[in-house]
């Protein structure tokens, strides 16, 4: 008899273990993954209050014994109501209480603690991995403010000049930047320069001319690849230095042929200009004449 009390007594202790593995397996054990998308539509952000209905625990018991509260870590994004619902008990429900924003952080990692009404309660945990989900929320940023070159004239065509970068912090085609010129950029521009769609490098595509024009102001625009694609626009200057590539030009305005043999010194026998395209001192003119003639060159002031 002592006996059999000592079976019960073993497998009631048995039974109730059994009890608390169920629900310890059916709640601790899982993890639980969600996707929330930081915003709702285009430009409009997840706002607080927006619910997701999470799946509750099971509990074998019934009554005041089954799952009577649940609880959620501190955070600053979410917070946790519980909604009755009949038959089906208590479901707990993820609330936002603060914006989500991808680029600080990508994924929040919540528990969820389901606790019945046994004295003392038991209670289990389940983990809540929340992936925020990326949407095209981020301009493409260069990574310098001003973009200012100097270019040798008459540069070959295919010279590099510069080489802009701009970032964007979005995921996949979101974060993918393109290169190209701004839609208002003139066809002068086009012609002589090109930019290089992946790298953003601009290189010489046609005659670069110091006397045709000594600098070039260019827009350079970045854009993602997102179906809604965001833009971001940039100057590049670029100041043409001047090479010597241009000969003094001698042009005679007024010459006499023949002069009397008996003609006073200082008489003017021709009046000649010469100029120079080039500037700075690759511009600047030296004239002279053979030291064997009977002239000499004075300027006109």
């Amino acid at each position: 008899m002592e006996q059999r009390r000592h079976k019960a007594r073993w497998a009631r202790g048995y039974f109730i273990c059994c009890l608390v593995a169920v629900f310890l397996w059916s709640v601790a054990s899982a993890e639980i993954r969600y996707s929330v998308s930081e915003e709702v539509n285009e430009g409009t952000s997840v706002l607080p209050g927006a619910r997701f209905q999470l799946k509750p625990a099971r509990d074998l018991d019934s009554g005041q014994f089954s799952v009577q509260q649940y609880k959620l870590s501190n955070n600053d994004h979410f917070r946790l109501d519980v909604k009755k619902k009949g038959n089906d008990g208590k479901i707990p429900i993820l609330v936002v209480q603060k914006s989500l924003d991808r680029e600080t952080a990508r994924s929040h990692l919540l528990i969820l603690t389901a606790i019945d009404g046994g004295k003392p309660p038991k209670s289990g945990n389940m983990n809540l991995l929340v992936n925020v989900l990326d949407v095209n929320d981020n301009v493409p940023n260069f990574s310098q403010d001003v973009y200012s070159v100097n270019l040798l004239e008459n540069a070959p065509v295919g010279t590099a000049v510069v080489q802009v970068n701009a970032t964007d912090l979005d995921e996949g085609q979101n974060g993918e930047v393109v290169y190209s010129f701004s839609n208002s950029i003139n066809q002068n521009i086009l012609n002589l320069f090109n930019i290089d769609a992946l790298t953003g490098e601009i290189t010489v595509k046609g005659l670069i001319d110091y006397e045709d024009n000594d600098i070039y102001e260019i827009e350079i625009k970045a854009s993602d690849k997102g179906l809604a694609p965001l833009t971001t626009e940039k100057s590049v200057i670029i100041k043409i230095v001047d090479v010597n590539d241009n000969a003094p030009e001698i042009e005679v305005t007024s010459f006499s042929r023949s002069i009397p043999e008996d003609s006073r010194p200082g008489t003017t026998v021709a009046l000649i200009s010469v100029n120079d395209l080039d500037s700075g001192l690759n511009g600047k003119v030296i004239c002279s004449i053979s030291d064997d003639v009977p002239f000499i060159l004075s300027p006109i002031c």
